[in-house]
């Protein structure tokens, strides 16, 4: 989410004439429709400001890029040129560790984050990993990582830092916020009180379900992302309990931001049997339209599905999907709004990943920046969820406790599953 040293900064404005041409081409082939003269004029008139800014830079900046940093430079700014929030450059080193999270396997410390107040926070520890080993917990700040201190990381920072070697240790310090009857009246430390630990990096097989069979005969299974193993793993899982006499199942997309877009509809299609799952609209393409693949599990039992506003992209075009053609309920809260494709272009010893599409759900329902509305609006305190720890009520039986985290959107989830299951 090495730099490569293209040419030496005596070359540089060769490197940006071909950079330019290069995009020239792009623009001419998608956007423009004048003369020859017309294109020409455009690339050499980008070219020209390019390299006068690069001379600009290196005569009277205090600290001049070098043809690397300007390299760089130039692929960021064309790249976000156009407004692409999603859109992003990635040098070999960053695309391997790309491609390591799609395919679930990475040298890591085994933790999920998320950002609050641009602050990555430790959203959920994975089980058997060094991180859980160590004590890490749901909430964590990260404060020091190796030698390097921040106030404040941001979630890439993160991850670019714990990642390495497997078998080697880090030193991480990491602040656990006060509990609100412990707050102090001095606070020295605004994310709460450090703490030091050594983890030794490891593969980190991530987990693509959590599943598990309910009282009440409920089938529940938590996705955690869509990568190329996800399908499978659903399918597995819920075959599994349904064998096991299953009478309902529940779908656990909170929180999922998404992944690959083949699995999506790979596991939408586990639970509709035919017909359109998505449609993507791209701009000088006509409309593609993926349909279900007609590998459907053994039952068609009813389905609940938990949604929040930390479900993205891949997760909501299946949750999307599910609610168009009626085959499941949707419970929860508003989902995050990431409607558009981003494809993977090679470009150096990298990739540039850019906007080219929107989907649109199963019945042309736009999703980008809009989400999708859960059927029983639930809300449920972050503070609660984060945690682990649910807000069980009087009736929540021992049992149902032991087996699972209750909160009220799962319990909600399991009472209308198994009320359907009728």
């Amino acid at each position: 989410m090495t730099k490569k040293r293209y040419l030496l900064v005596s070359i540089l404005g060769g490197f940006i004439i071909a950079l330019v041409f290069f995009i020239g081409g792009f623009l001419a082939s998608d956007v423009l429709t004048g003369s020859n003269f017309k294109e020409t004029h455009t690339t050499s008139d980008l070219q020209a400001k390019v390299q006068d800014a690069y001379d600009l830079m290196q005569e009277d900046a205090y600290d001049p890029p070098n043809s690397s940093e300007a390299v760089n430079g130039v692929l960021n700014g064309v790249r976000k040129s156009n407004g692409d929030e999603y859109g992003r450059c990635l040098d070999a080193k960053m695309l391997s560790s790309y491609t390591d999270d799609m395919q679930g396997e990475f040298g890591g410390i085994g933790v999920v984050l998320i950002e609050n107040n641009g602050n990555a926070m430790v959203q959920q520890v994975y089980p058997d990993t060094p991180a859980e080993k160590a004590g890490i917990k749901a909430g964590d700040y990260f404060y020091t990582i190796g030698k390097e201190t921040k106030d404040n990381w941001t979630s890439d920072q993160v991850q670019k830092a714990v990642k390495g070697k497997v078998g080697t240790k880090i030193k991480l310090v990491l602040q656990r916020p006060f509990t609100k009857d412990e707050m102090p009246q001095n606070i020295k430390y605004t994310y709460g009180n450090p703490y030091t630990v050594e983890v030794t990096r490891q593969i980190i097989e991530v987990p693509n379900t959590d599943a598990r069979m309910l009282p009440g005969k409920v089938g529940y299974a938590r996705l955690f992302e869509f990568n190329e193993k996800s399908t499978d793993a659903l399918r597995e899982a819920f075959n599994k309990q349904i064998d096991q006499g299953a009478t309902s199942l529940i779908l656990d997309l909170r929180d999922n931001p998404g992944g690959d877009l083949q699995q999506a509809v790979g596991v939408a299609s586990l639970f509709i049997d035919d017909g359109p799952i998505v449609s993507i609209r791209a701009r000088n393409k006509s409309d593609e339209v993926l349909k279900a693949t007609g590998d459907t599990l053994k039952k068609n039992l009813p389905l609940v599905v938990l949604v929040n506003a930390n479900s993205a992209s891949a997760s909501e075009i299946v949750s999307g999907a599910l609610q168009d053609y009626g085959r499941a309920t949707l419970i929860g809260t508003k989902t995050f709004g990431k409607g558009c494709v981003q494809t993977e272009l090679p470009f150096g010893d990298g990739a540039i990943f850019l906007t080219t599409a929107d989907y649109f759900t199963a019945k042309g329902r736009d999703i980008n920046k809009k989400g999708i509305t859960p059927d029983v609006t639930l809300a449920m305190d972050i503070e609660d969820e984060l945690a682990g720890r649910g807000l069980l009520n009087e009736q929540s039986t021992s049992e149902l406790s032991k087996t699972i985290d209750l909160d009220s959107q799962l319990e909600k989830a399991i009472g209308m599953a198994t009320e359907k299951a009728k």
